[in-house]
């Protein structure tokens, strides 16, 4: 018997599918946040579970927003504001749930 046959399993499986872009921008933030040393591009991709290409369009983003900055070095840190931001999706995400 085939799971996406139940129209209730079926709406479940598909809310899950795909992840919105806030949800994507505040993975890629946090990841960044929680590092003290900065992170660099491959341990941002995999912590936030993207390609290269997602990462490398969100990154540019987030730079040109002015939520994260590059050292020489290539290590990326979370911004002042890009640390409001986060906390205002994480709020954002709070208030969903109530």
């Amino acid at each position: 018997m085939i799971w996406t046959s139940f129209p209730l399993f079926s709406r479940i499986f598909n809310a899950f599918k795909y992840r919105d872009r806030m949800t994507i921008i505040n993975d890629i933030l946090k990841t960044v946040k929680d590092s003290r040393s900065g992170r660099k591009k491959t341990q941002i991709m995999q912590s936030a579970n993207l390609n290269y290409i997602q990462l490398d369009k969100y990154m540019s983003y987030l730079l040109k927003c002015g939520f994260l900055r590059i050292t020489d070095k290539g290590n990326f840190y979370i911004t002042e504001e890009g640390g409001r931001f986060l906390l205002a999706l994480e709020y954002r995400k709070t208030l969903a749930t109530l």
